[in-house]
């Protein structure tokens, strides 16, 4: 928006657009445009009579993804751009064979997944903006992101190449740099009115959720969704599914990298208050239990049936659906077990040899997953199921652990308390990250008795733990939400030290959820939206046609394993199962699936949309049956199979990581 009509849409309370310039001013990437000419012509079969040319006008080598989140198993491959009947396209395909940056061991598992993230024709009329990084030390790289909300995992560049890419770029699009951000870029057109779903709200990002299944002669993961579904419809509707990018609030200066993973969960906060009038904070606000409807109802499976409505979907008669209160839709499974009565005294004691090692985890994970633990053992079982002890481990060796353990968090923790406030005036990143945890960790679980009330220790035992762990992970630090996976560990083991240690061992498996580039919550999303594609096709088929493919209305559940979708007793049962691994180590994705299964009908009855499905997930926090949610969730599990365990990439988080390859985070841009 320029001239009369910003000012319009300032009047309105619209956002305000940016001040869009030119990249001439840039000499980086002047200097590269003057250098940059075509680099070759070819003609590609278009799988018909007719021969289509193309001119590529950028082609680079050895730019590579990482399907994890700890850089090991990259797949390298060409990116390319290319223009074809005066269009601008943009290809990524990975080399053929086995990767050389990937272990050989890690490398055949997956080869399996390089179709997944291959891009054949992306117009960049799709494209809503890039972001560049650019490291002190490590790979620079971009983060594409298309008009839908949708974005694929980060590129990076191994031989360099990113200015001659904006070079390039601004010969063939309209590519003007955001003053809100330096680092991105706004592609094509952004005159067009302010985008119905998440525009008011200014969201900076999206879900990075690389699931492009989205339109014809767009990108294409291969063999995943037939390319007859993409209709052209669907691009006409483009453009109501996203956000402009934009923010109020300037960079400050004493942050110039701007944590993207912090932006995401403050704004996505705004989100949750659009949708829910009576929401004031999508990570601190406790919800009250509500009753739950228990009708029973009858399971029968019929994936044929499923399958008849894959491509299409019932018109609603919305006379006919009620308003409130919540309703749920009778699942099509036919199993999934009664919950079990939790882990008793007796029963765990006879897990145990004389010694004190465990003598068949097996038995003990299935023990836990179908029942849980009896709240006076949590303290001690919990510690097997965060990895903290191993099963095998005498009395005296955990004895002696514990010991070790604690003096070694003193010594950390140490390094934070001698900081003067002198030292800390010249010491930003520390400022930051403990005024964002003060800040925190006083809106974290109040109600709960052992949190509630003004001067209570237990909050700063909170507070100091999580202040240590972003020393002792001093690349991941601290983001909003890792206090909400602290206060039920700290509960449960009322023990400061051993609190850390577990909460350490957690963050080995979900710290991936915090990253800048949001690669674990990429890696989930996308593997959820395949999830609901193999399991339910006609939700699938709904959320493509209305623009809903990022599942961005599932961060929260995904981001803090639906803490604030259940009670604190029913959070501790919930994790305890999840942290069992027993049927997968991905359950929380299954159990994504089966509520969004249950609520099927209500969904697509009602013409769901962006904001109205995220509203409808938002109030289902306190009315979800949690024992039929579990069930439900192991028969799609055991439903889905092998099928299902190869639309989780590798490395997938919580999954641990294969190979560190030096660290377990990916760089971050600043360094102190």
């Amino acid at each position: 928006m320029r001239g009369g009509d910003a000012g319009a849409a300032a009047e309105a309370g619209s956002p305000r657009s940016p001040d869009l310039y030119d990249l001439s001013d840039d000499s980086d990437y002047a200097a590269a445009a003057s250098d940059h000419t075509a680099m070759r012509t070819d003609l590609v079969d278009r799988g018909s009579d007719e021969t289509a040319r193309i001119d590529v006008v950028y082609e680079k080598e050895r730019v590579t993804i990482h399907p994890t989140q700890y850089g090991s198993g990259r797949i390298s491959g060409k990116l390319r751009l290319f223009l074809q009947q005066g269009s601008l396209f943009l290809s990524w395909e990975p080399n053929e064979g086995a990767d050389s940056l990937s272990t050989s061991s890690f490398g055949v598992e997956i080869e399996k997944y390089r179709n997944l993230y291959t891009i054949k024709a992306l117009p960049l009329s799709d494209v809503r903006f890039i972001r560049k990084h650019t490291p002190t030390f490590g790979l620079d790289y971009i983060i594409i992101v298309l008009s839908s909300g949708l974005a694929f995992p980060p590129f990076y560049f191994y031989n360099g190449g990113i200015r001659e890419l904006f070079a390039t770029l601004k010969q063939h699009v309209f590519i003007i740099r955001s003053d809100d951000d330096p680092n991105v870029f706004l592609v094509n057109d952004f005159q067009d009115p302010l985008q119905k779903s998440l525009s008011s709200l200014e969201l900076p990002g999206v879900a990075t959720v690389a699931n492009a299944m989205s339109r014809q002669n767009s990108l294409s993961f291969t063999g995943s969704v037939d390319e007859t579904r993409h209709g052209a419809d669907e691009r006409l509707g483009e453009a109501s599914s996203m956000s402009q990018y934009g923010s109020k609030q300037k960079h400050k200066s004493n942050d110039p990298g701007r944590d993207l993973s912090i932006q995401v969960l403050e704004k996505f906060s705004l989100v949750t208050k659009f949708a829910r009038d009576t929401t004031s904070s999508l990570f601190r606000d406790n919800s009250g239990a509500h009753g739950y409807g228990r009708q029973q109802h009858e399971y029968v499976f019929d994936n044929k049936a499923s399958d008849k409505y894959k491509n299409q979907y019932v018109a609603p008669e919305k006379a006919s659906i009620p308003s409130a209160p919540l309703e749920s839709d009778p699942l099509p499974l036919v199993w999934g077990k009664q919950r079990d009565c939790p882990l008793s005294v007796a029963e765990w004691t006879a897990f145990l040899d004389p010694e004190g090692r465990v003598m068949d985890s097996k038995a003990l994970r299935k023990k836990v997953f179908y029942g849980g633990v009896e709240h006076v053992l949590r303290k001690e079982v919990w510690k097997f199921l965060l990895g903290y002890h191993e099963y095998d481990s005498t009395y005296a060796e955990r004895e002696y652990l514990a010991a070790m353990k604690r003096a070694e968090y003193e010594a950390i923790k140490s390094q934070w308390k001698s900081i003067s406030a002198t030292q800390a005036k010249r010491f930003t990143k520390f400022r930051e990250r403990k005024g964002l945890i003060d800040k925190d960790v006083v809106r974290t679980d109040r109600s709960v008795p052992y949190y509630e009330g003004d001067d209570n220790q237990n909050v700063v035992v909170l507070r100091d733990i999580l202040l240590t762990y972003s020393f002792y992970n001093f690349d991941l630090g601290y983001c909003q939400g890792m206090s909400d996976f602290l206060a039920p560990i700290l509960y449960v083991m009322e023990d400061e030290s051993e609190s850390f240690w577990c909460f350490a061992s957690l963050m080995e498996r979900l710290g991936a959820n915090f990253n800048r580039d949001q690669n674990g919550m990429h890696a989930q999303l996308l593997a959820l939206s395949k999830l609901v594609e193999l399991l339910d096709p006609p939700l699938h088929n709904y959320f493509r046609q209305n623009d809903c493919l990022n599942y961005f209305f599932c961060f929260r559940w995904v981001l803090i394993q639906f803490k604030r979708e259940f009670s604190f007793d029913q959070v501790m049962l919930l994790w305890e199962v999840l942290w069992t691994h027993y049927l997968s180590e991905h359950f929380h994705l299954y159990l994504c699936v089966a509520i969004l299964k249950r609520y099927r009908q209500r969904i697509i009855g009602e013409q769901m949309d962006f904001d109205t499905l995220l509203k409808f997930i938002n109030e289902l926090s306190g009315q979800i049956n949690l024992d039929r949610a579990i069930q439900d969730a192991e028969a799609l599990c055991t439903i889905a199979g092998e099928n299902g365990a190869s639309c989780i990439p590798p490395g997938t988080p919580p999954s641990m990581p294969i190979e560190t390859d030096g660290g377990l985070y990916v760089q971050e841009d600043e360094v102190l």
